[in-house]
């Protein structure tokens, strides 16, 4: 956290990571009668960036607050034998608050900044797949980095 004059602080974080399994060995019987062996010893886990960059400056003066909020997350894998992932993505807010007074506020939000495109989670019949080419140009439902948005409000605190 920095704070390099009246009214400005930054704040800023650099994750750095390799979550990989470890002792996780399984066999898999299928309802037709057949069995695979599967490793998944030292594959990076599932939904977990290898590194996470977040950068937050925030300016206050009089009754308002200028903010900004700068997310990235690396690729992440979908499934546990690495074969399917999610590329990396930037995800951005900003906005500006104002406090009338202890009690009433209001504020403006603006959320995907940037107007990034992205998803995340998982694909539940794909943990153990290890040909991905059944997945390529396949529409699947998912969850997906929120669009462009404005968003106002207020805020009433008793």
């Amino acid at each position: 956290m920095l704070t390099p004059f009246k009214g400005f602080t930054f704040h800023g974080l650099l994750t750095l990571q390799n979550p990989k399994y470890k002792n996780f060995d399984i066999t898999a019987n299928f309802s037709d009668g057949t069995s695979k062996k599967y490793n998944f010893n030292d594959k990076i886990t599932t939904g977990v960036s290898k590194t996470i960059i977040e950068l937050d400056p925030s300016y206050q003066f009089d009754k308002f607050r200028v903010w900004a909020s700068f997310r990235y997350q690396s690729k992440q894998y979908i499934n546990k034998t690495n074969s399917l992932y999610f590329n990396g993505r930037w995800e951005t807010f900003g906005g500006v608050d104002y406090n009338m007074n202890k009690h009433i506020g209001f504020s403006v939000n603006v959320v995907n900044i940037l107007n990034q495109k992205g998803c995340s989670g998982s694909i539940g019949s794909a943990d153990i797949i290890e040909d991905v080419s059944a997945y390529k140009n396949y529409l699947m439902a998912g969850s997906y980095i929120r669009p462009f948005t404005v968003e106002f409000a207020a805020h009433i605190n008793f």
